[in-house]
């Protein structure tokens, strides 16, 4: 593997990540300042708000991103147009249904949970997911091009913009509601989408006749990978949701701060599943098989070796760092930690599995395997609380993930020839090439 395929994939990274990271600092920048403005019933409502806006694009992003991206790659060049006009068309139809399901139960959504205000939140927002679909839909282009450094400048200012009026009225000590602020994300995603546009202007072709079988096809992917993101949802809330039920709400307390830290180790498999997601059908074109295996091993491996620096001290000194961050009365949720911790190395083997199978177009397998492990996790975690208490959910967590890794990774080998212990050849080999860029780039200016 060539220094100058892996320094490219680094490049490539590096904008990836800081666009996931932008999120991350974004969101605790708006929290930060508003629990320091707002009511904590106002601050209720908008984390419900925000919770289920986080699912509605979930679903945008399983039924519209993933068969468009894979479809729109492995077009020859005569039919793409027809592929993205026919996605764009799919996509206002999925925006259009949303939106009417949001201003239908907007109402009776606000009284359910008690909320005042929160039907004119999601009014608006009903608003803004039809401006998120020339947001989305150029995105989706420029993911399809490689393009991560776009996407990066748009995403950041939609999410800047938000941030700096909060901050602006915190400063100032003027009074902010929530109404001002999801005006102002729906300004930020229109000034978001005008800037994407510039980036894709050659790209987003819309004049072109809905391919109808095309549409068919799209559809029926789509309803896979968005029922693989569901399953994938449940997955990952099925040990809180049960520790919940079955032992109580103060042990859910316990449990989630050794979540919340090994969701950070996450943020590298998140970062590279985007970014290799639509070279899989490219590679498979170009370079068949051999492509397939080639773009596995590099993915996994350099999610392995961004993660090893953070999992091993997480490990050694979980009792102290839960202490620090979450205080000594959290001091139970280590032992745990370090079984979430063991089980987030597994994960990227899982994801990027799925990310080769939704870009091959064979969603039904990621999808089935997905919701039998799902099940799998119910039945681990039913029975190993029981035996083991608290920490019986992370070992019914990880159990479920080391069943569902044997499997992929078995159909990975018979399909593709993929063989587990070459990853962790080129593990060694991403720390050669970062060392090599770090002296040349960093070390020169000393």
């Amino acid at each position: 593997m060539a220094s100058f395929a892996y320094s490219h994939w680094l490049s490539q990274g590096a904008y990836s990540l800081m666009n996931r990271l932008s999120v991350l600092f974004f969101g605790f920048l708006n929290i930060f300042f508003m629990v320091r403005m707002i009511p904590k019933a106002e601050i209720g409502i908008w984390v419900l708000f925000t919770s289920v806006t986080a699912i509605l694009e979930m679903v945008r992003h399983g039924f519209i991103r993933n068969p468009f991206i894979t479809h729109l790659v492995s077009a020859d060049e005569h039919e793409k147009d027809a592929v993205i006009t026919t996605s764009l068309v799919l996509h206002c139809m999925l925006a259009g249904i949303i939106s009417v399901l949001l201003l239908v139960s907007a109402v009776p959504l606000s009284r359910f949970w008690d909320a005042p205000g929160l039907d004119k939140l999601f009014s608006l927002y009903a608003l803004n997911t039809i401006i998120f679909i020339p947001f989305l839909h150029f995105e989706y282009l420029q993911t399809a091009k490689s393009n991560f450094k776009a996407i990066f400048i748009s995403n950041f200012l939609r999410l800047a913009l938000p941030a700096i009026y909060v901050m602006i009225v915190y400063f100032g000590s003027h009074h902010l509601t929530l109404v001002e602020l999801a005006v102002v994300q729906i300004v930020a995603t229109f000034i978001g989408a005008v800037v994407a546009y510039f980036y894709v202007k050659d790209l987003a072709r819309i004049f072109s006749n809905v391919d109808w079988k095309t549409f068919h096809e799209l559809f029926h992917f789509g309803k896979y990978t968005f029922g693989t993101n569901i399953s994938s949802m449940f997955m990952k809330n099925t040990d809180s949701w049960m520790i919940g039920r079955l032992i109580s709400t103060a042990g859910v307390a316990v449990y989630n701060p050794a979540l919340r830290i090994s969701n950070l180790i996450e943020v590298p498999t998140l970062t590279i599943a985007n970014m290799i997601f639509p070279r899989v059908p490219q590679k498979m074109k170009e370079q068949g098989v051999a492509g397939v295996r080639d773009i596995y091993y590099k993915s996994v491996s350099l999610i392995l070796a961004a993660m090893a620096p953070m999992v091993i001290p997480l490990f050694l000194f979980s009792d102290t760092i839960i202490t620090l961050v979450f205080g000594a009365e959290y001091i139970d949720s280590a032992p745990i930690l370090r079984v979430t911790v063991f089980y987030s190395l597994i994960i990227p083997f899982n994801r990027q599995f799925g990310m080769i199978m939704d870009g091959l177009k064979k969603p039904k397998i990621n999808f089935y395997l997905l919701v039998l492990v799902a099940v799998l996790n119910v039945i681990f975690n039913f029975f190993f609380l029981q035996w083991f208490g608290l920490i019986g959910s992370a070992y019914g967590t990880l159990l479920s993930y080391i069943v569902v890794f044997i499997l992929n990774q078995i159909i990975l080998y018979k399909m593709y020839g993929i063989n587990t212990f070459k990853v962790f050849e080129g593990i060694t080999e991403w720390y050669r090439v970062g060392w090599d860029i770090f002296r040349k780039r960093i070390v020169k200016f000393a």
